[in-house]
């Protein structure tokens, strides 16, 4: 079975992580979303780099660090339609050492009443291991279609 990008895979379909680090990064990823559900802004400050920088889907300048990423929360308009769930697919995760490389395709669905159709963000983040975590210290993610 051919392995790509630390997962094996059988034609499209995602079979198995093949390491525990995968598996670890993974899971803080999924930890950002779930933060983001939750409207935890600390669960998901504590999956990222005081200085990280990031590519935000609907702000164009590169984002620099945790006080850059505020002001942009708090920008945001509380009146917008809030997503009903949010599922990260198809990863593919490479961990070289203290560094992981993730990738996703992210899935935002809304409820009925909010008038929004699906939202699929095809995401890239690098991880770094600090001590027996790691945190993300890049994001960048982009609107398919």
């Amino acid at each position: 079975m051919p392995r790509m990008g630390g997962l094996l895979h059988a034609g499209s379909v995602r079979l198995a992580f093949v390491s525990p680090e995968e598996t670890a990064v993974w899971e803080r990823v999924k930890a950002i979303y779930a933060g983001f559900l939750a409207g935890d802004r600390d669960a998901i400050d504590r999956n990222i780099a005081p200085d990280a920088t990031m590519w935000d889907s609907v702000h164009e300048p590169l984002i620099r660090g945790k006080d850059e990423l505020d002001v942009i929360r708090d920008a945001r308009s509380a009146n917008g339609p809030a997503p009903a769930s949010l599922e990260a697919v198809d990863p593919v995760i490479d961990v070289l050492g203290d560094v992981a490389v993730v990738r996703h395709v992210l899935v935002a669905t809304f409820p009925p009443d909010a008038r929004q159709t699906e939202i699929r963000i095809r995401n890239t983040s690098v991880w770094r291991r600090h001590e027996d975590a790691w945190l993300c210290v890049h994001n960048h993610e982009d609107v398919i279609g």
